[in-house]
């Protein structure tokens, strides 16, 4: 596979993932599994300048909840956001 930095992988087309598969919902995981279970979200919402972004995450198992927001990032940046959030309560 050629890449549009014309480096190739070592991955052979047999190997590449063309659909990636689908996590089931929450209420169909296995115990174990709703142990590791989070929840996040991220936003922006633009009433003036600058933006105003929020993330949160929710542990359902463990009943916690985190939050963070700000001024002057972008959602992709609330996304990541709450990602980082994820990973400090995991």
């Amino acid at each position: 596979m050629d890449w549009p930095e014309g480096k190739g992988f070592g991955i052979s087309p047999a190997e590449e993932v063309m659909h990636p598969e689908e996590a089931p919902p929450y209420n169909k995981l296995q115990e174990n599994g709703k142990q590791y279970a989070l929840f996040t979200d991220g936003s922006c919402l633009i009433v003036e300048k600058p933006r105003r972004w929020k993330a949160a995450v929710w542990s359902p198992i463990r009943q916690v909840a985190e939050t963070a927001e700000g001024y002057g990032e972008s959602s992709q940046f609330a996304e990541v956001k709450a990602i980082q959030l994820s990973l400090d309560i995991a």
